[in-house]
Order: structure tokens, then sequence, then C-alpha cells
């Protein structure tokens, strides 16, 4: 074990000194590449997520994670054998998308509100693509037509209800009854100090994207510059310029539709590293989640086939 642990941290040391010298050595890659994350992150990502990530604070401090329990206990208790508080992770992730999921976990795990082993199955199936990224960039700039979008959001959603179902945990839990009364009652937390924290809070986890972004675009650009990948394998460390090159390639559109269902639902190296740069050391395995968005990928792609040919 110590010996593996050496030749790992030898190995990062060996590809960060490659790193910084490529850096120095082709300067213009490095600042073209930052520039172009700052694109992305300021014209698709950030417009998304920064009033997500403050609102989802806000209602994580007067009670809607309580509130989403209550109504959706059975769901989550009998469907997806987990703690009734996961339906917030869920249903927010729907409308907000990944990596904004982590953040929401991370909520609920710093608050007490879930356990670390519900923690690791939330975050194999709430793994959604923004539905305003998908429609909008993905289906209507990409691809030349919103309803692709839908079609690959649809296929988003029954992918992570199949893969909820099939890694669920194997024992139902026994959920606590939650009273409404209750919650409201004790909701009585200062509005500008809770605002304050959300925004804090909100700003430190958008560096940490930008940040893993821009080292995940700096690093794939200088491999290309060396070893010349085909573009489409840039889809999978980062999913924005893989998703632009299929809108602009030349292939029938089935393929177009398959591919971009797959890099949204695996999600590519950049948001892995940004949904466990959230998370913040809790403890999360990397290796299942790995697995799940192997098998969401391929899973969504056969969807999203399937609904285009049949609708």
């Amino acid at each position: 074990y110590i010996l593996m642990k050496k030749i790992k941290n030898i190995t990062i040391l060996i590809v960060l000194i490659f790193l910084l010298i490529s850096m120095i050595i082709q300067s213009n890659i490095t600042i073209n590449s930052v520039i172009s994350s700052l694109n992305i992150c300021i014209y698709n990502l950030f417009p998304s997520m920064i009033p997500f990530f403050i609102i989802s604070e806000l209602l994580v401090n007067y009670g809607f994670v309580e509130v989403m329990a209550y109504f959706l206990h059975p769901i989550m208790k009998y469907l997806f054998h987990l703690n009734e508080n996961c339906a917030y992770v869920i249903i927010l992730s729907m409308l907000s998308g990944t990596p904004a999921n982590a953040k929401y976990i991370k909520e609920l795990l710093d608050n007490k509100k879930i356990t670390l082993k519900d923690a690791n199955k939330i975050v194999l199936f709430s793994h959604f693509a923004n539905p305003i990224f998908i429609i909008g960039t993905v289906g209507e700039m990409f691809l030349g037509d919103k309803k692709l979008g839908i079609i690959i959001l649809i296929s988003g959603y029954i992918t992570n209800l199949i893969v909820g179902i099939f890694l669920r945990n194997e024992h139902v839990p026994n959920n606590k009854n939650i009273s409404l009364k209750n919650v409201f009652e004790s909701s009585n937390k200062n509005f500008i100090s809770v605002l304050k924290s959300a925004i804090l809070n909100t700003i430190k986890s958008i560096v940490i994207v930008f940040g893993t972004i821009t080292s995940c675009i700096i690093f794939s650009n200088i491999l290309n510059s060396y070893f010349k990948f085909n573009p489409l394998l840039n889809g999978i460390l980062e999913i924005t310029s893989g998703l632009n090159f299929i809108g602009v390639t030349n292939i029938k559109i089935i393929f177009k539709i398959m591919l971009s269902s797959f890099y949204l639902n695996f999600g590519g190296f950049a948001i892995h590293a940004q949904v466990f740069s959230i998370l913040d050391n809790k403890k999360i395995r990397y290796l299942p989640y790995l697995e799940a968005r192997i098998i969401s990928g391929i899973l969504s792609a056969s969807i999203s086939i399937l609904i285009y040919i049949f609708i």
C-alpha cells in the first residue's frame, strides 16, 4: 500500500512538472484555454448555476427539505430505499443540473439531514444536465432543433430513474414522520444572515467550478498539441467542447443525438472533478460514481435513439 501511494505521488508530480513546462513553452495555448474556459463559464454555466446555488441554501434553511420529504417520502422510501430528505436533491438537481447536485448533497450532509450511505447512493442518480442548457444550447444552438434537446432531456430523466432503482440500497429505511407545523414554527432564522452565507458559499463553489474547468481545458489542449486526439474524445474530458464539435461535424442526426446524450449523462471528467471538489472530502466513493456515469451514458444514448425513432 505504501509503495503504491509513493508511485501514485511520483506519477502526479511528473505529470504536474510536464504540465508546468508545457504551459511555459506553449503560453499561447494556456492563455487561449483560460479565455475559452471563461467564456464557457460566463455564457453557459454561471447564469444558470448562481441563482440555483443561492436559492438552494436559502431553501435548506427555511424548511424546503422537509416539505419535499413530507410529500415525496413514499417514492424515496419504497422506490429508491433512501432517506426521505434525498427528495430535495432529486428535485433541485432536475431543475439546475450537475454539479449543483453535489452542493445539495453537501448541504444535507453538513446539516446532518442524510447519512454518508445515503449520499453515496444519491450521487449516483442525481446527475442531471441543466434543462435550459440542454434545450437552448445543445438542442437549439448545437443541433439546430430544440425538440432534439427535449428528447435528450427526457432520456436523462428516464436514465436516472432506472439507475436509481437498480442501484438502490438493499434495505428499506425506517424514516421518521415529519410534521410540517413544527418545520415552519422552527424556521425563524435571520434572512439577511442566511442570504449573506448563501452568497459567500456560492462564490466559493463557483470559483471551484471555474478552476476545475480551466485546469481540464488547459490539460486537454496541451495534450492535443502533442498527440492530436480526435475532437470527439475531448467531450470525455470536457463536455461543452465535445458537444460543440458534434454540432458542427458532418454526421447523421441520430448519431449526434446519441453522442450528445452520452456526453451529458457521462458528464466528462471535468464535471466529475467539479462534483468531488464541491463535496469537499465527504468520503464519497469515486469508483461507483464512475461506473454509474458510464452506465448512464450508454443507457441514455440508447433511450434517446428509441425516443427519436418512435416519436
